[in-house]
């Protein structure tokens, strides 16, 4: 199958330029309502400084904002729970998220959690249509998007002046722009499922000894008590021993003496 167009524009621009690339691409054969795409371009330049080669490769950075309106179609699910490739996954119509830890579900609903109080007072019960209208020429994509170890997960309301109110939550990389309090509602709640779930799908973490318990055994590893003379402990016990004999014997003739 040829590249599309803006590949061979790529290939052009980045003439006189070490490059590789990788495209993949889903195509059905019917027309379709959406479109899930996934393409990757990474090239890199060859340097010559100082008689070394240096080679610099791209970055790239994905920020992803999905618009939601109205009551969202949601899914929850465990995969593979009590195993150490554990996840949770919430999908948002087209927005799938994989949660790979519980502190993640925990950090993202209470994300929502933040702003709940706002968005039940000031979101309007339906949002304009016009924001989420299909765009001519263009499939609707579809996002996926894997979380571990507590990304950023931030929310607040925006009320701008002259315009309805909407909030906007942010889990890493992906921004949710919640236009009415259906799409609030039923997505907060998928949440809370997520953060359910994840009580029973992840391993404990283990226990970690308190700061003490640590240089206490960090310090029985290095510093060994000196062990004691035989011949004294002997003696100690001998000691001992003739202390409590005279106090077994005045006992025995108090016992005498009652009878």
């Amino acid at each position: 199958m040829p590249f599309p167009r803006w590949v061979e524009l790529a290939e052009a621009f980045l003439a006189g330029f070490a490059y590789d690339h990788h495209i993949a691409t889903t195509l059905p054969q019917q027309r379709p309502r959406k479109l899930c795409a996934t393409v990757r371009l990474i090239w890199s330049r060859t340097e010559v400084l100082g008689g070394e080669t240096r080679m610099q490769r791209s970055r790239q950075a994905i920020n992803v904002a999905v618009v939601l309106m109205g009551l969202q179609d949601t899914t929850v699910a465990a995969h593979r729970p009590g195993t150490e490739g554990a996840a949770v996954s919430v999908r948002i119509g087209s927005a799938l998220l994989y949660v790979a830890d519980a502190e993640t579900a925990s950090r993202f609903t209470g994300a929502w959690r933040s702003v709940a109080t706002a968005a039940e007072r000031h979101l309007p019960r339906q949002g304009n249509p016009a924001r989420a209208t299909p765009m001519p020429g263009v499939a609707e994509p579809a996002v996926m998007v894997d979380a571990a170890g507590s990304p950023p997960a931030f929310a607040r309301l925006e009320r701008p002046a002259g315009q309805a109110s909407h909030a906007r939550v942010v889990l890493g990389r992906i921004m949710f722009d919640v236009r009415d309090l259906a799409a609030f509602r039923t997505t907060a709640l998928a949440f809370e499922e997520v953060e359910k779930l994840s009580a029973n799908t992840f391993l404990p973490k283990p226990v970690q000894p308190a700061p003490k318990e640590r240089a206490a055994r960090t310090a029985g590893r290095f510093f060994v008590a000196p062990a004691k003379d035989s011949r004294r402990l002997r003696r100690e016990a001998a000691r001992s021993g003739s202390q409590v004999a005279p106090a077994t014997s005045q006992a025995a003739k108090a016992i005498e003496r009652g009878r």
